[in-house]
């Protein structure tokens, strides 16, 4: 297949996730870090065949590894958090101040420089970003919450982890990296398990299915975008950050508004205006 369609594919599939994390959270696993743990058991389930069948093999450097699991154990905690908390149209816009972050990295660490005319661009992130958490109250306060916070913290961690991960794929193949911080990141939620433990007997299929299928559609994501990325990175990435999950939560609010969340029709106009502008500004600050 075209690489384009395995980018629509990784796309629309990654919006499935997110929807279904939502879901599960608030309709079957309530707390977060019983939710956090299986989700995090089941990555790991689907991660080992494809890394057997691909020969991972023990990593190259295991301090830059176990950095980065622990990165990513934060930012899964905190994702699962904020999905939690916050709706999906307005949770996932905030990805889009990712690559701000990443600027700041490239700056700080990598000693990278960019034009003074991107801070306009990293501005218009920030107002649209403002927007996108606007409700039916359109007060600002509706923005500056803690729950925004914690949301843009897993923005954060996530770059922080895209980052670090690159550096220990310049010394380990793929699925060596994707083993080891999967393994690594299920050690480091162990000690959790007494936030929950009252809760797993209250487990049954119904509890374990949901979650079982954020496995299969992050599998299937992430092959996706790998594929697509082997065709045309640019163009794969402008299609993998289309808002598949907005789209989804804004037809669940017309046909299911009781399952996931409900606003007017305005609101969602300018979350999706306000969205297709931190795209286009965060497309800009990238070149």
């Amino acid at each position: 297949m075209p690489f384009y369609i395995y980018a629509w594919i990784g796309a629309a599939v990654s919006g499935l996730f997110v929807i279904t994390a939502k879901l599960t959270s608030r309709h079957s696993i309530s707390n977060p870090w019983l939710f956090n743990f299986l989700l995090t058991a089941v990555t790991l389930l689907f991660t080992i065949p494809p890394a057997i069948y691909y020969h991972a093999t023990l990593p190259n450097g295991w301090t830059l590894i176990i950095l980065t699991a622990f990165v990513a154990t934060l930012n899964t905690i905190f994702y699962i958090f904020s999905n939690a908390k916050l709706d999906v149209s307005v949770f996932m816009p905030l990805y889009n101040f990712r690559n701000i972050f990443t600027l700041l990295i490239g700056f700080l660490f990598f000693g990278d420089r960019f034009p003074t005319y991107k801070l306009f661009f990293v501005g218009l992130i920030v107002i649209a970003g403002v927007l996108t958490s606007l409700d039916e109250k359109f007060t600002l306060k509706s923005f500056f919450k803690v729950t925004i916070a914690i949301g843009i913290l897993t923005v954060l961690f996530s770059a922080i982890n895209s980052a670090l991960t690159k550096a220990v794929l310049m010394n380990n193949s793929l699925w060596t990296t994707n083993l080891w911080i999967a393994v690594i990141n299920f050690v480091f939620l162990i000690p959790t398990i007494t936030l929950f433990k009252k809760d797993i007997k209250k487990l049954d299929l119904a509890h374990i299915m949901p979650v079982a299928l954020m496995g299969i559609f992050f599998t299937v994501s992430i092959f996706a975008a790998n594929k697509s990325y082997e065709g045309n990175y640019s163009i794969a990435s402008l299609i993998m950050v289309m808002p598949f999950s907005m789209i989804f939560a804004f037809l669940f609010s017309i046909f299911a508004p009781k399952l996931l969340e409900k606003h007017t029709l305005k609101i969602y106009a300018i979350r999706f205006l306000s969205t297709a502008i931190m795209i286009w500004a965060a497309i800009q600050l990238t070149r």
